[in-house]
């Protein structure tokens, strides 16, 4: 038997985490039985000793035309992989393209592989469909509602989502034979080597978003924000990632901006930018994350900051999981209010980001993925 494990979609450092994480803990289910298939820019970020890599043609960009080429590159090599693939070997995509999901099922009813596929954002289609204006999140969403709306799935084909919350938010939405057919298994974390560093006394309080900005992540939220605590010397706001929206406005606002906001941040830099932060700051809706996890609040645990933020059901999920690592409000008003009290030396909630950064490591979390690729 082998083991295909395909991460055919992410580029550069894209759920480079997640999906390295996830290598690492089938290499030690199945030892010596891995192969890893992955873009030429993502190996890289990828490489796990006991896993041989073969490289994709996955075209890499951020713009509409790239990315469109991206999910089309991505859902062809999907395809090919499955068709093959030898009886008895086991397929596990680390992201859901919902552009092959379709092929996949039909395929896999004839040749019966064990498939496991990993969901991530698309499963926030389901419930919110109505909110994306853009043509291809549209398509997106058709393609995720008319799949899983379905009665079942093809047989061998199951999929995990990355929270208990995420499985028990699905269940009124699916049938029941659908719904069987779902995992869950909490977002792991591989934690960096260094040690968060101490906040300097007597400067401003550093808060800052960190990783990709848009509006379905709160760049609206953090612009009002920014304007209302123009006037306070005691609070910084900072970007730290990728803007997928007009960075102007947020510089005209005060807040610091890496030297091009348009493009991905490199891994070091990143690092010290968000290790330079005294809070991670998290604006997603209050009415969204109940079908996705965060990849951004576990940057939270990597590098020691407490979060703040508003609350949506994931986060307080985790707070009621491993104890609360940050501060939560209800709505903007509350959250000013929040950001504008909190105490320059303060000690960080550092026992309970412990707690959840162990819970969560690869090797806290294998056996249970264990008992998913084995059933």
């Amino acid at each position: 038997m082998k083991v295909r494990y395909i991460s055919s979609f992410a580029v550069g450092t894209l759920h480079a985490m997640v999906n390295k994480a996830l290598l690492g803990m089938v290499c030690r289910i199945f030892p010596g039985q891995v192969e890893c298939y992955a873009s030429a820019s993502a190996m890289p970020h990828l490489e796990v000793d006991d896993a041989p890599m073969h490289r994709l043609h996955i075209p890499a960009g951020a713009s509409r035309p790239r990315m469109l080429l991206r999910y089309l590159a991505s859902a062809a090599a999907n395809i090919r992989l499955l068709l093959t693939s030898r009886p008895g070997d086991l397929l596990i995509y680390n992201f859901n393209n919902v552009m092959s999901l379709r092929a996949i099922d039909f395929i896999n009813r004839r040749l019966r592989r064990r498939i496991v596929i990993f969901c991530h954002g698309e499963m926030e289609y389901l419930t919110n469909s109505g909110r994306h204006t853009r043509a291809y999140k549209r398509l997106m969403s058709r393609l995720t509602c008319s799949y899983f709306r379905r009665r079942d799935a093809a047989p061998g084909m199951r999929f995990v989502v990355l929270g208990d919350v995420i499985l028990r938010n699905l269940r009124p939405l699916l049938s029941e034979a659908m719904y069987e057919r779902f995992e869950s298994i909490d977002h792991p974390l591989i934690m960096p080597d260094a040690e968060p560093a101490p906040r300097t006394p007597g400067r401003p309080l550093n808060i800052g978003t960190a990783g990709i900005l848009n509006s379905y992540k709160g760049s609206d939220r953090l612009l009002e924000l920014a304007r209302r605590l123009k006037g306070n010397p005691a609070v910084k706001l900072h970007v730290v990632g990728h803007m997928q929206c007009d960075p102007r406005p947020y510089a005209e606002a005060g807040v610091t901006l890496p030297p091009d906001p348009t493009r991905p941040l490199e891994p070091d830099d990143f690092a010290a930018r968000v290790g330079a932060l005294d809070y991670i700051l998290l604006l997603y809706p209050t009415d969204t994350y109940r079908l996705i996890a965060s990849g951004a609040v576990l940057d939270c645990l990597r590098y020691g900051k407490p979060l703040v933020g508003l609350r949506t059901e994931y986060f307080q999920y985790l707070f009621d999981k491993f104890g609360a690592f940050g501060m939560l409000a209800d709505d903007m008003g509350e959250l000013e209010s929040i950001i504008a009290t909190l105490p320059a030396e303060a000690t960080p909630p550092y026992e309970a980001m412990r707690r959840a950064a162990a819970a969560l490591s690869p090797e806290a979390l294998t056996p249970r993925l264990r008992r998913i690729l084995t059933r």
